[in-house]
């Protein structure tokens, strides 16, 4: 008996944490997402021929200039 309390006592403890881990990740809802905009900032370098492109949204933070794109995502829990 208190094998089976134990088990059951295992499964209501981890689909307690699934549903605690898991309760933000899933979306029922029917329409789809629209993309964020970008906000964006150009920049030239005196001297050079050279500008830097600088766009933002909600969650990204990018940076264009040189040939070369970079992007980082803002925030750590977001």
């Amino acid at each position: 008996m208190k094998k089976y309390l134990f088990g059951l006592g295992a499964m209501v403890v981890g689909a307690g944490l699934m549903f605690v881990l898991m309760h933000g990740e899933v979306s029922a809802e029917g329409e789809p997402k629209k993309p964020e905009s970008f906000v964006c900032t150009v920049s030239a370098v005196d001297g050079y021929n050279f500008t830097i492109q600088h766009c933002e949204t909600k969650t990204l933070d990018c940076a264009q200039g040189g040939g070369g794109l970079s992007c980082v995502k803002k925030g750590l829990f977001r």
